[in-house]
């Protein structure tokens, strides 16, 4: 029997906390924890426990966990709804990224199929299965970016006193979580870019084709592509904007706490003698048994002036035939983003690197793209359209073109 919308939704308006309580249960619900929810969260005077119970199960809004079992669960599409209307989102993994990827694939072979043969039937559904995915696909887009944006300030609320080690392992377990599926999607080398290629090729051509008879979806369908290019582009830079200066401080505070440890470790195994000839200031051990003389202070300050056993070590920053490889490349990543301000704007940036830097090969090449694609004081934008082979010294890269300006 069908169920009016109308009562559906008023039942749920009047035990707006009783739903809540039974979605933030984890896993499922016995029958006897639903009625003793329903006996805190409801008001017995206007309806009857009992009444409350047939009504959740009349209306569907707990299902059985499987037929015949007396513990329930929350129909999900109520729990979708109340998580959309609490803010609770859940982020994408890379999983149902792959999903999604599949998901895409199928409707395209379909859609190429079906243009192939002539069948504007099945050209029509694979449109409006490639409609549905792409929207279910800017749906966790945003979920992603309000669950940053929540773990980001749960994060900076919370006072708990907690080592730094501890909190440098949330902040890497929250960019893992929820920047690292946005980079499959926005990679222009990625799996998922090139099926979205591949499927407005064939969107494309049924369009061209005359198969389909109504323009409107495959119309909608390209420019969902586009959209949610876009938007996954946005949604990865909000999460580095939030995350990465978290990371940033962490990292330094981690690498105090360890200069720290080995300083207590070496202090643990050597005698105290030797730690106050080496680290100890000699001025504190100057004898006063009366008034100091001008000797005495003279003889304390020298004490103090000269007091590190060695001169602080100079880090040489220019290179010669002793220099480790990786500085080297160090020094030559740090320098990118000066050098390519000088050329700003730059229509095709692989093109640029390639013809400036021929001496570097594939793998350097690539590390200069990445030093440059994070740099958060240039725009960078991708240009849709067929791939470009570009050669380097061992190699050769293929993408499409990049240009690059100030913001």
């Amino acid at each position: 029997m069908p169920i009016q919308p109308k009562r559906f939704f008023d039942f749920c308006a009047s035990h707006v906390p009783l739903l809540h309580a039974i979605a933030t249960r984890p896993g499922d619900v016995s029958e006897a924890q639903v009625r003793q929810l329903i006996r805190t969260h409801s008001d017995t005077a206007t309806e009857q426990p009992e009444t409350t119970w047939e009504r959740l199960l009349e209306l569907q809004i707990l299902v059985p966990l499987e037929e015949g079992s007396s513990h329930y669960v929350l129909a999900q599409p109520l729990l979708q709804l109340m998580n959309y209307l609490h803010d609770d989102a859940v982020p994408t993994s890379p999983e149902i990224i792959q999903g999604y990827i599949a998901a895409l694939e199928s409707a395209r072979k379909r859609i190429v199929s079906g243009t192939q043969a002539f069948d504007a039937l099945s050209v029509g559904l694979a449109a409006t299965e490639v409609d549905h995915t792409l929207r279910r696909m800017q749906e966790d887009l945003d979920a992603t970016h309000r669950a940053v944006m929540a773990e980001v300030a749960r994060y900076k609320a919370d006072r708990s006193s907690v080592s730094v080690r501890e909190r440098y392992l949330r902040i890497v377990r929250l960019m893992d979580q929820y920047v690292k599926p946005l980079v499959d999607i926005v990679r222009v080398d990625g799996q998922l870019v090139e099926t979205l290629n591949e499927l407005d090729v064939a969107l494309h051509a049924a369009r061209e084709g005359g198969i389909f008879a109504e323009l409107a979806p495959l119309l909608r369908n390209e420019r969902q592509i586009r959209a949610l290019r876009r938007r996954a582009i946005h949604t990865l830079n909000e999460s580095r904007k939030e995350l990465q200066p978290l990371y940033e401080v962490l990292r330094r505070s981690s690498a105090i706490a360890h200069g720290a440890t080995l300083a207590l470790s070496r202090l643990r195994h050597m005698k105290l003698d030797d730690w106050v000839a080496h680290y100890v200031p000699q001025a504190g051990r100057a004898p006063i048994e009366s008034p100091p003389t001008d000797a005495v202070i003279k003889r304390t300050v020298h004490h103090v002036a000269a007091h590190p056993p060695q001169p602080q070590p100079a880090l040489r920053m220019d290179e010669n035939g002793d220099t480790p490889a990786d500085y080297v490349r160090l020094l030559w990543l740090n320098a990118l983003p000066e050098a390519l301000s000088a050329n700003l704007p730059v229509k095709d940036l692989t093109d640029w690197m390639v013809k400036s830097f021929p001496e570097k090969g594939t793998s350097d090449a690539l590390l200069a793209l990445n030093k440059i694609l994070f740099d958060p004081t240039l725009e960078i934008t991708f240009k849709h359209g067929a791939s470009k082979s570009y050669r380097t010294r061992d190699g050769a890269l293929e993408t499409t073109t990049i240009s690059i300006r100030k913001p």
